[in-house]
């Protein structure tokens, strides 16, 4: 039965952490006649409130000890090198397998038209963007790897022979990610080998720290070149010019 009850508790975490933010801020920013920006405002407090919500409750069930028993020593220094090196190769790898399968891939979003609305009522500005780093880089990881590794990997097969726990969680991972978008073979293989990969990284470091950086590293990749084409371009036309 308390392994009833931790499903239901992930299912419900899932739920909460993909679908209904979505759903439910964008009508509420629909009705209230918002654009983008009042959206990013939203789904940012709303997913904030989730994380901050989800940490009590595992305070007061005693299970904050996911976090609280990893202590930062020298040698995990180390092993957070060696994770990011990884994490860049993986990056790199996720990128030219996306390239080579991109006709294969659906982008639709299942919430496209009200979408659409809300870039009629104003489109993006730089708070929107500042938002959606914010989100992607820092509280989405966080947020994630508490749920899938963190929650997940503890109570279900934790370190398991056959390495379920692992498994399982990659492929859940990766389900996910298709509930809004990217509804094709390709990108559930793309999203549970990146599952894959935290889920292994967090077994093999036994750190939840180290793979919420790696999550967070993978991610803000995404950024990497435009943020550099924004510097280069501000030093170059504002001191060299």
């Amino acid at each position: 039965m308390k392994k009833l009850g931790h499903l239901g508790v992930f299912i419900l975490l899932v739920f909460l952490s993909v679908y209904l933010p979505e759903l439910g801020i964008m009508h509420l920013t629909k009705f209230l006649g918002w654009g983008i920006d009042g959206y990013s405002i939203f789904l940012t407090v709303e997913v904030i409130a989730l994380l901050l919500s989800f940490i009590y409750w595992l305070k007061k069930k005693k299970m904050l000890y996911i976090v609280e028993n990893e202590s930062w020593k020298w040698s995990t220094n180390f092993y957070l090198l060696v994770a990011l090196v990884a994490t860049y190769f993986d990056r790199q790898l996720v990128d030219a397998f996306q390239l080579q399968f991109h006709y294969l891939i659906d982008n639709k979003y299942i919430f496209q038209d009200l979408l659409s609305i809300l870039y009629s009522n104003g489109q993006p500005t730089f708070l929107s963007t500042v938002l959606s780093f914010s989100l992607t880089v820092v509280v989405g990881p966080i947020l994630e790897e508490l749920i899938h590794r963190g929650y997940f990997m503890n109570n279900f097969f934790p370190q398991s022979k056959y390495y379920l726990d692992v498994i399982l969680s990659a492929l859940i991972f990766g389900l996910s990610h298709l509930i809004l978008t990217h509804r094709d073979p390709i990108s559930f293989i793309i999203y549970s080998l990146g599952g894959f990969f935290y889920a292994l990284v967090y077994r093999w470091t036994k750190n939840l720290k180290i793979t919420i950086l790696c999550h967070s590293f993978f991610n803000f990749l995404t950024y990497a070149k435009p943020i550099w084409i924004f510097v280069y371009n501000f030093i170059y036309y504002r001191f060299l010019r």
